[in-house]
């Protein structure tokens, strides 16, 4: 073989090479969430004042309301198509950081563990964990966390055509109101399951997770929740139905110790209609005993308890909750949700019943396709355990928007807004220093993919 042979031998080679690299590439998926800003008091200096976080929802929206930074980084692949079958892999990783005002913010903040160990109590002879954590907090580090880690295989059971298969770690079919980032069912962590499986004319799901809770210093108790949903269509709209049973279960050291244990159930039914060019979806929610916070809170894989742990824990909780996204034509977009939750308490003395009402209509202007301005009110009344009075919120926030594209949920959006709040929560705010009325003003990118 000559010196000209090898060079285009060679040249081949290099071209195969980058087109299988290219193919490969192209197979995996990217995909994720992040938001981002500054935002500062005009009136009282500082820092804005925020009123609602990811973990608790935004009771008066979101809009001119998120103080941190947050993003969700996944990745994911089909490894596998033969016959009707796949399996492919979705993985995720959070970051999340409560100060914005910083150019170095590095991963390891001051809740990141350094180190756990477990040693024998002398007295009671049970484990004891002791956990080190990273105090330094170099310029306001933040969490890094693992969301997403599974493994599905569609059409792997041959008597179930159509259905999914999985285990691992993953976000389990949430269910949301965007502009409050509240998440009404919220049943995620680790575990496995069989999805969308054809039943009639709907759909049947079942799966099995894990919720770990810290019981005390010493002794975290898992909590064993079993999800049942069914979807299926009544006329034009549909309706799913979600039952979820929740158990502890106690090691026999935790039980020797009298450690408590209580199950727990939440159901939610939700019908999803289309509605206006878009769509409304109606929701009625009941929880008890162990998962009685779940129908109250913004419910999540952290809320089940084996037994109550703090007074003024939820018994039970029951909520209604109407939103929904549509098109009112000429240009305008209109986002609105309204809600209504109560609970009752296990404590004897606190007879008290908390209570939150929440309004939100987020109206949307498309000046041009990639042009718009956001209008946002939201009312918000709370009456929690131990209180005497109910406290309200209020905000108005304007946002003018460039995104790409018209509508609603065009994103990537970079975001200038103007907003304040007023009642009882802003005139508390800042250690009773108070931002009620306070222009907050500020810069923001939000982005899905």
């Amino acid at each position: 073989m000559n010196h000209l042979q090898v060079k285009r031998l060679s040249a081949i080679a290099a071209a195969v090479a980058a087109a299988a690299f290219a193919s490969s590439a192209v197979a995996v998926e990217f995909f994720g969430y992040a938001r981002a800003g500054l935002s500062t008091n005009v009136n009282s200096g500082g820092e804005q004042t925020c009123f609602g976080s990811g973990a608790n929802g935004h009771y008066v929206g979101r809009l001119a309301d998120e103080c941190d930074t947050y993003a969700e980084i996944g990745i994911g692949e089909e490894l596998f198509a033969q016959d009707g079958k796949s399996f492919r892999i979705d993985s995720m990783i959070s970051y999340e950081t409560q100060r914005q005002g910083n150019d170095y913010q590095a991963f390891n903040g001051a809740n990141d563990v350094n180190g756990v160990s477990v040693e024998l109590d002398p007295v009671t002879n049970l484990p004891v964990t002791t956990v080190t954590r990273n105090n330094n907090d170099p310029y306001g580090g933040g969490d890094v966390a693992l969301r997403q880690l599974y493994v599905s295989g569609k059409g792997v059971i041959d008597a179930l055509p159509g259905a999914t298969l999985w285990a691992g770690k993953r976000y389990y079919q949430r269910h949301d109101v965007h502009q409050l980032d509240l998440f009404y069912v919220n049943n995620s962590g680790y575990g496995g399951g069989v999805e969308n499986i054809q039943m009639g004319s709907g759909r049947f799901s079942l799966a099995w997770l894990n919720s770990d809770k810290k019981e005390d210093d010493t002794n975290i108790v898992q909590n064993n929740k079993f999800d049942i949903r069914y979807a299926f269509p009544i006329g034009s709209n549909n309706l799913t139905l979600i039952g979820v049973y929740g158990m502890a279960d106690l090691t026999d050291q935790q039980e020797d110790a009298g450690i408590d244990d209580e199950d727990g159930m939440f159901f939610s039914a939700e019908l999803a209609s289309e509605f206006m060019g878009g769509f409304n979806k109606f929701v009625v929610q009941y929880a008890t005993d162990s998962l009685g916070e779940s129908a109250f809170a913004n419910h999540g894989a952290g809320v089940s308890l084996n037994a109550p742990y703090y007074a003024g824990t939820l018994e039970e909780s029951w909520r209604v909750l109407d939103h929904g996204v549509i098109k009112l034509g000429g240009g305008w977009d209109l986002g609105y949700s309204a809600l209504y939750a109560q609970g009752d308490t296990y404590d004897v003395i606190n007879q008290e019943s908390p209570e939150r009402l929440s309004v939100v209509v987020r109206p949307v202007f498309n000046w041009t396709p990639f042009s718009s301005t956001a209008i946002e009110l939201g009312y918000a009344d709370e009456h929690q355990p131990f209180s005497d009075d109910s406290t309200e919120l209020q905000k108005i926030a304007i946002a003018q928007q460039w995104s790409a594209g018209p509508g609603y949920w065009a994103r990537p959006v970079i975001r200038a807004y103007v907003a304040s709040f007023f009642g009882d929560q802003a005139e508390s705010a800042r250690g009773g220093e108070g931002v009620d009325g306070d222009l907050q003003l500020g810069l923001q990118m939000e982005a899905w993919w």
